[in-house]
């Protein structure tokens, strides 16, 4: 049938038309993103995956900017207690030769005072964006620059981290503080029955007179020993009458003896003296040695230390010599902390960073376009647009055939 009203053909060459112009809108937007998939409408579950793995990507990327800032603040540690390491060397090769006759003492006393701020200066300077690993962490952290003495770092999309602990390389820190060479120190012994009870002291007097106290306790009982104040009225040989009582808090019926030990070091240490744990020549004992400008005499008297130890002194030579052994043995265990720490870290980044790769490409396989493809279907469009267009043109010019009817 014939009618002027309706043109079928017309309609049918427009739809054509009109797909064909939805297909090249969608065409242009393929290749002017470059993705197969931009929008949800696309393809729902695809892109619903790809932004989940967009996700992951931009959690991935926070990850490496984590691994690279610890990276970084490790590598400044390693560096600084490298460092530090050369000047144990250097000043045990000093301790040495102050043994020999005629060597000044006074002059090997100033080069070990020296090697001593340089090993502090060192570890104040290993200083990152506020971390620093290597500061004792009871120091003025705020005077120094520094808000944190250990490091996380993250290390996956799920916020697990990687803990880089302190390592407290001062001087105090490797039970150097105080390091004469010829003052003798105050040695502790144990043997096999070591324990220790509320109420066993340690007494450091120094040359001074001034003393300080250590004193073991369970946290629950109160300190036996008073402290005491200077007497600004006296004066002489006892000007300084000042005793200084520390706790070592310690529970025996939890912790075994030698926590009760490491907390002794850990307290004679942060009171500022040398404190290094060695073997006694004579039966092979542990014993400690507590060094620094004290009278060990003094010390060594007001002493009552816990069943299984013995107080006595050991000469100068013998507390530099051990003092500067186990400050060496103690940075050579924390370079070898910090090294595997820094290891594990560079591997985490290597490992996140093919991982996204690998991601990026998953991605890409899921949403973007290939554009030869797209050329193709494009060039393929324009020339059915054409037609489309002739195509209803011709339709168009059907209804003018019918006025041949009535001429």
């Amino acid at each position: 049938m014939s009618s002027i009203n309706t043109n079928a053909a017309a309609m049918a060459a427009i739809r054509s038309l009109n797909q064909i112009s939805m297909d090249m809108g969608k065409t242009q937007a393929r290749i002017e993103t470059g993705l197969r998939i931009n929008k949800a409408n696309d393809d729902p579950a695809v892109f619903s995956i790809a932004q989940t793995m967009r996700a992951e990507l931009n959690g991935m990327t926070a990850v490496r900017d984590s691994l690279s800032f610890g990276k970084a603040t490790v590598t400044v540690a390693r560096d600084a207690a490298t460092k530090i390491s050369d000047e144990l060397a250097r000043l045990k090769q000093t301790i040495t030769q102050g043994q020999q006759e005629g060597i000044d003492s006074a002059a090997i006393q100033t080069q070990i005072d020296n090697a001593l701020e340089n090993i502090d200066a060192f570890s104040r300077s290993a200083n990152f964006n506020g971390v620093n690993l290597l500061i004792n962490p009871q120091d003025d952290l705020v005077a120094n620059g520094v808000d944190a003495t250990s490091l996380n770092v993250i290390r996956n999309t799920l916020g697990n981290t990687r803990t880089v602990a302190n390592e407290n390389l001062s001087a105090s820190g490797v039970g150097l503080q105080g390091l004469q060479v010829n003052n003798g120190a105050l040695a502790i012994t144990f043997d096999d029955a070591m324990a220790f009870a509320n109420g066993d002291v340690v007494n450091v007097t120094l040359e001074s007179g001034e003393q300080f106290v250590f004193e073991f306790v369970d946290g629950a009982t109160a300190l036996t020993t008073e402290p005491v104040e200077d007497d600004p009225a006296t004066t002489g040989a006892a000007a300084n009458e000042r005793v200084n009582v520390i706790a070592v808090v310690y529970d025996s019926a939890a912790e075994p003896p030698l926590a009760g030990l490491q907390k002794l070091i850990a307290a004679v240490r942060g009171a500022g003296f040398g404190a290094t744990l060695g073997t006694n020549p004579d039966d092979g004992n542990p014993r400690l040695a507590i060094s620094g400008a004290i009278n060990t005499a003094a010390s060594q008297g007001a002493t009552a230390i816990a069943a299984g130890a013995t107080a006595g002194e050991v000469t100068g030579t013998e507390t530099a010599i051990a003092a500067i052994d186990g400050a060496i043995e103690t940075v050579s265990g924390a370079l070898t902390r910090i090294g595997a720490g820094l290891r594990q870290i560079e591997g985490l980044s290597e490992f996140t960073k093919q991982l996204q790769d690998s991601v990026k490409e998953g991605l890409g396989a899921l949403v973007d376009a290939d554009l030869a493809e797209e050329s193709a279907r494009l060039t393929s469009l324009q020339t059915r647009q054409q037609l489309a267009t002739q195509s209803l043109s011709i339709a168009n010019q059907q209804s003018q055939s019918l006025l041949s009817l009535f001429r």
